[in-house]
């Protein structure tokens, strides 16, 4: 742990140098102008309970839990995704299998159906492509576990990949690009690979790595990909916050954050601001979502969390851009202009809190722009 001070690290938010309100409306204007769509309004969103094992459904407005789902029983209740619909959600749990809830039961005042599908890893971290007709599943960081692809349809695994050694994390950008994490790479030996690779997905589920790789020299936790899929980070387990490019994984930015790991990542809708949540805090950036550079604005201490690999332990209000954070045995939820907690749901040891996933994105024009 650093134990670094907020004004030790320097981190506030500057009013200072010309047109930077201007040059992040710009940006906003032209993620917000190439959004295809309104989508569908989020109602719903889901947490992960550690302690019980169950997954809690929460409503939006009210921040009231209205059910609780009893998932298959594991060591960790790990990560959650819902669909775009909203009709189905999934649960990880370390256990070789992942959780499948009919959710649109639940409107019609049904008894909400639990199912589970087998796959080939531990089943740790998830994410769902842009289409939601594949959820990829991360063992976790443990060697020799493949990813583990499953048709949503069929509700069955339908492919498996080992690029590497061990996979730490997957997460899927919008245009179809997907991230991997990996600590060994292709070899035990020293020094560890600590890498982040892009892979695209066949139309049977077909993988295949994009021949693009990132390393900040640190281990790494996670990656999250930027709205319009030409900008994300990757996180490491000392600390670092690593900004890239897309195609390429080119590196662009890197800031030294609060805590031992950078846990997780969420961006707003535009891709103008990104939030962070690290072992001890959750840290807000203005980001630039077509080249990648980062300015720190706000740091907000909040309960110690693990460092779990891949899970998203922080997600953000699709429809009013309010952070959901994992706060220990609640669900913390902050304002995201300063971080202040405005509201918390009683969600148990709260682990991975996903909601509908954002609708997709056209890609993003070439626009030069002057950097924060």
């Amino acid at each position: 742990m650093r134990g670094l001070s907020h004004a030790s690290n320097g981190i506030q938010r500057s009013a200072t140098g010309f047109g930077k309100s201007a040059r992040r409306a710009f940006v906003t204007l032209f993620c917000w102008v190439l959004v295809i769509g309104t989508g569908h309004a989020a109602t719903l969103g889901m947490v992960a309970d550690n302690a019980s094992d169950e997954l809690r459904l929460f409503d939006i407005e009210s921040g009231e839990v209205i059910a609780s789902m009893q998932g298959a029983k594991s060591l960790l209740s790990g990560d959650c995704a819902i669909s775009q619909d909203e009709s189905v959600g999934f649960s990880s749990h370390a256990n070789q299998q992942i959780s499948v809830y009919q959710l649109a039961q639940f409107g019609a005042g049904k008894s909400i159906d639990v199912s589970s599908i087998e796959i080939s890893n531990a089943g740790v971290d998830m994410s769902l492509s842009p289409d939601g007709r594949v959820l990829v599943s991360t063992g976790a960081g443990v060697a020799y576990e493949p990813l583990s692809f499953i048709d949503t349809k069929l509700g069955t695994e339908v492919a498996v990949a080992a690029p590497f050694l061990d996979h730490t994390s997957a997460e899927f950008c919008d245009d179809g690009t997907l991230l991997v994490t990996t600590t060994y790479g292709h070899s035990f030996a020293m020094p560890y690979d600590n890498a982040l690779y892009d892979a695209r997905l066949g139309p049977d589920a077909e993988f295949q790595l994009g021949g693009n790789r990132l390393s900040s020299g640190a281990q790494p936790n996670n990656g999250s990909c930027a709205p319009g899929s030409r900008a994300g980070v990757l996180l490491d387990r000392e600390a670092g916050l690593t900004s890239f490019t897309l195609p390429g994984l080119e590196k662009a930015d890197f800031a030294s954050l609060h805590g031992a790991t950078a846990v997780a990542a969420i961006f707003n809708h535009s891709g103008d601001r990104l939030y962070v949540r690290t072992t001890e805090s959750v840290e807000a950036f203005d980001f630039n979502p077509l080249i990648g550079t980062l300015q720190a604005d706000w740091v907000q201490t909040v309960p110690n969390s693990s460092e779990y690999y891949g899970i998203d332990q922080i997600a953000i209000d699709p429809q009013t851009g309010k952070l959901y954070v994992d706060g220990g045995q609640s669900l913390l939820i902050l304002e995201p202009e300063n971080g202040r907690q405005i509201g918390a749901i009683q969600t148990g040891d709260a682990t991975g809190v996903c909601f509908a996933q954002r609708q997709r994105h056209s890609p993003i024009l070439d626009v030069a722009l002057n950097t924060p």
